[in-house]
């Protein structure tokens, strides 16, 4: 593999981000270099999201134009690998593997083989107990920010979603293993870790729970800050938001879920929860942590929504003062139990509901942002950015905003303090103080 250069590219959500640098460790480990580049590439991988079809699209259309590139191995893997399989194949000629979740270690030991061209290989085989350390090559990554799985699977099974069938049941990691990756990171200039799971609320690892994992992170590793997602609003209890005030390190930011504002449509979701248990965690939260920044994923149009259950969404989020909004139209999965519903909310009445969502949405974070100018706060620098003829560099606050600042002598994995000035859509310029 010495020779060797991969291309990874990675569609979907922060747990498959965080499968893609696992495969890009371990085949660093073997010896491979990685490529920014499709054209210089030996090896071309795709990581692929089945959540909604949209997404499905693009990983399509993706390797289309990828297989163009005829000398490299290219491989398709993740959740659209697990749902589609052998059909992939039919639908890009050029595919070489396929790959589920579950196979990734299998992956890298057949394309670190000696092979000079690799035959066509299905790997879609179910390991329930699979999960993923990185390796020890990660130590040179040199991110001040970094994804951690600490959960695999899901065992909710909401009706509309297919994670749970293609990622089989809900697995979670050694605590041991989780602090041997942080210190792995810190030593590398690591500050800022969010850990990740389909739902992080549900791990469970012998006698530690969720919220005993977040206790021994603060007490055996030196992270200046912890970030979460994400979380399911039934496994949400109080004493997650009293960590986040006794701890600064915990960071002001929960994305929390709502779908929807109905509480006839949460039931046909299958998600375990009313709107009144919903607006009830986060008025008691922010009674906690009252600066308490939520985000939210929002599902418009499932099947039988009336224009009253859109309304009841509408009224939630007016309550709940969204800081920001992951927003979509339904889009029906082969597989799940919602697909035999009938879908019968008109595209035209999704779309029009969708914009007024979106439109309140944005009203609500304009609002919010709007009233922290002149504030000051900590931002952790974690890239560079040019706007105009202008190059800043850029952070978040601990509740996840957006800042660019004047570089001058500052370099990424610094933390300052800063004062916001300007807002240019949901980014401020803030200025070092």
């Amino acid at each position: 593999m010495n020779s060797k250069k991969a291309y990874l590219k990675s569609f979907g959500c922060q747990m498959n981000a965080f499968d893609t640098e696992v495969i890009a460790a371990l085949l660093t480990e073997k010896g491979c270099t990685i490529t920014e580049d499709p054209e210089e590439a030996d090896i071309i991988i795709v990581n692929t999201c089945s959540i909604r079809k949209h997404a499905e699209i693009r990983a399509i259309n993706w390797l289309h134009n990828l297989s163009r590139h005829e000398n490299a191995t290219l491989v398709v893997c993740g959740c659209m690998a697990q749902k589609k399989g052998e059909n992939l194949k039919k639908l890009v000629p050029g595919i070489d593997i396929i790959s589920g979740p579950d196979n990734y270690s299998q992956l890298v030991s057949i394309l670190s083989g000696e092979l000079s061209k690799i035959p066509y290989t299905l790997l879609l085989g179910r390991n329930h107990d699979t999960t993923y350390k990185l390796p020890t090559t990660q130590q040179q990554h040199g991110k001040p920010s970094r994804f951690l799985s600490i959960t695999r699977g899901c065992e909710n099974f909401c009706t509309y979603c297919v994670v749970p069938y293609l990622r089989g049941k809900l697995r979670s990691k050694d605590p041991e293993t989780v602090i041997d990756e942080i210190n792995m990171m810190e030593l590398s200039g690591v500050k800022e870790v969010t850990l990740l799971g389909q739902n992080v609320m549900a791990y469970q690892y012998g006698k530690v729970d969720f919220m005993n994992l977040m206790r021994i992170i603060l007490e055996k590793t030196d992270l200046h800050r912890i970030r979460f997602l994400t979380t399911h609003p039934k496994d949400v209890t109080m004493n997650l938001f009293s960590l986040m005030a006794e701890n600064s390190r915990v960071c002001p930011h929960i994305h929390l879920p709502l779908q929807s504002g109905s509480n006839r449509i949460l039931k046909l979701m299958g998600r375990k929860y009313t709107r009144e248990e919903y607006i009830f965690i986060v008025e008691e939260a922010r009674k906690i942590v009252p600066d308490l920044a939520i985000s939210t994923d929002i599902i418009v149009g499932f099947p039988t929504e009336e224009e009253s259950d859109f309304q009841d969404t509408i009224e939630v989020i007016e309550l709940a003062r969204f800081d920001s909004a992951f927003t979509f139209k339904y889009s029906p999965r082969e597989g799940t139990s919602a697909f035999r519903m009938d879908n019968n909310v008109a595209a035209a009445t999704k779309k029009n509901r969708l914009a007024y969502l979106n439109k309140k949405l944005k009203e609500i974070r304009l609002d919010i942002f709007r009233q922290l100018s002149g504030k000051n706060f900590k931002i952790l620098l974690d890239g560079r950015i040019k706007k105009g003829k202008y190059q800043y560099i850029k952070g978040r606050t601990p509740h996840f905003r957006n800042v660019i600042v004047k570089p001058g002598k500052l370099s990424e994995g610094e933390i300052i303090d800063v004062k916001l000035q300007e807002l240019n859509g949901f980014t401020y310029t803030g200025e070092e103080i």
